[in-house]
C-alpha cells in the first residue's frame, strides 16, 4: 500500500538532529556526490511495486549499465525519510512528489526535481458504487478518509473544487478496512494501490481519480541535490535518460523488472504487479499532452506555477517564495522517449 508523504520542515529538524550530532550546515556540506566513479543509489518512496517499475526493468535490461551508471535501487518504507537520506548524500537520486519539493525549496534544503514519472497524480478518492462523481461525497453524511500527511495538499484542493466540508474528513491510516465496512465512507487511495485490495473484497466501488479533475501536481519525480545538479551533470541527464527508456521497456513488457521487483519484494505477486501495470496504462499515468509533445518525464514552468499555487492555498509553502528553484528542465527537456513510439 502506497504511503502518502508531505514532510514539514520540522521533521526535516528533528531527523537531522539525530545524525551523529552534525548541525543541519555540516550535513549539507557532505551532500555532495564525493566520487564519479561511486555506486548511485536511488531511493523509492515505498516498498518496491509496479509502480517503480521503469527503475526495476532498467536494472534488469542493462540499460543502466549501458550508459556507465552503476545503480543500486533501495525501497523506502515506514519511518524513512527519503529525502533526508537525499539531502545527507546516502542517496543519489530520490523518487519525490513535487509538493514534498516545494517545501523542501521553502525551507531551504539543497534538493532540486530534475524529471517526473507520473504526469497524472495517481492520488485518488474510492467511493461506493452509488456514487458516480466526486461531488456527491459533498453530502454531509458522507465522511471521506484523509490521512495526516495530506491535509495541506490535495485535501483543501478537493473542498474548494468539490466542496466538501472539512468536517467531513475522517483519519486514513492505511487500511481500506473502514471503507468496506460503510457505505457512507470514501477514502484517499493510489491509483492501482487500495483499489487492488478493495476488488479483491468483492465491494463495487468508483475510483475518482484527482488529476481527472484538475489537480496538478507531478507525482513519481525524480529528485537530487543541488550539489549533483553543479557537479555531475553529465550522470543526472544519462540517470534521467536511461530511466525513461526503462519505463518504456516496462510498460511494453514488465516480466523483467517485475522479477526484480518480487526479489525485492517477495509480498508482491504477479496478480498484483500486472494490476499495477493495468491501471497505470488505463489511467495514462505517464502520458498527457505534454508527454506526448515532448516525452515522457517531461515537466513544464507553467505547471510547476500550478502546483505551487495549490501549495499556497492549501497554507504549506510561503506566497514569496522562489518556486522556480525548486526544478530544472534543462536535463529533461532534451530526452524525447516516447511510449508509443
Amino acid at each position: 500500500m502506497k504511503k502518502f508523504v508531505s514532510n514539514v520542515f520540522i521533521k526535516y529538524l528533528q531527523s537531522f538532529q539525530h545524525l551523529s550530532g552534525l548541525g543541519i550546515i555540516s550535513i549539507f556540506i557532505f551532500s555532495g556526490y564525493a566520487q564519479a566513479n561511486s555506486s548511485i543509489v536511488f531511493g523509492t518512496n515505498w516498498f518496491a511495486e509496479a509502480q517503480h517499475g521503469g527503475y526495476y526493468e532498467a536494472l534488469a535490461n542493462g540499460i543502466y549499465k549501458k550508459y556507465g551508471l552503476n545503480v543500486k535501487v533501495v525501497m523506502g518504507g515506514p519511518g524513512i525519510n527519503g529525502e533526508q537520506l537525499l539531502a545527507a548524500g546516502k542517496y543519489q537520486f530520490y523518487m519525490g512528489a513535487a509538493i514534498d519539493q516545494l517545501v523542501a525549496t521553502a525551507h531551504g534544503l539543497p534538493l532540486v526535481t530534475v524529471a517526473t514519472i507520473f504526469q497524472k497524480s495517481p492520488t485518488c478518492i474510492y467511493a461506493h458504487y452509488n456514487i458516480t462523481k466526486p461531488q456527491q461525497l459533498a453530502e454531509t453524511k458522507y465522511r471521506i478518509l484523509v490521512s495526516s500527511n495530506e491535509v495541506h495538499t490535495w485535501w483543501p484542493w478537493a473542498i474548494r473544487h468539490f466542496g466538501y466540508k472539512a468536517s467531513q474528513r475522517g483519519v486514513y491510516t492505511g487500511s481500506v478496512a473502514p471503507f468496506l465496512a460503510d457505505m457512507n465512507v470514501a477514502q484517499q487511495g493510489y491509483y492501482g494501490g487500495e483499489d487492488y485490495m478493495i476488488a479483491k473484497a468483492g465491494v463495487k466501488f468508483h475510483t475518482f481519480l484527482l488529476a481527472d479533475y484538475g489537480y496538478p501536481e507531478y507525482s513519481e519525480t525524480i529528485q537530487t541535490t543541488e550539489a549533483m545538479v553543479k557537479e555531475h551533470p553529465e550522470i543526472v541527464k544519462k540517470f534521467v535518460e536511461a530511466t525513461m527508456l526503462g519505463w518504456k521497456e516496462y510498460l511494453q513488457n514488465p516480466a523483467p523488472g517485475n522479477a526484480l521487483i518480487m526479489k525485492a519484494n517477495p509480498k508482491q505477486t504477479p496478480e498484483q504487479l500486472a494490476y499495477g501495470v493495468k491501471t497505470m496504462l488505463k489511467g495514462e499515468l505517464l502520458e498527457g499532452p505534454e508527454a506526448e509533445k515532448n516525452g515522457i518525464g517531461t515537466m513544464t514552468t507553467a505547471r510547476w506555477k500550478k502546483i505551487y499555487d495549490v501549495a499556497v492555498a492549501g497554507g504549506v509553502v510561503p506566497k514569496n517564495m522562489d518556486w522556480k528553484k525548486a526544478f530544472t528542465l534543462k536535463f529533461i527537456k532534451d530526452v524525447h522517449v516516447y511510449l508509443t513510439k
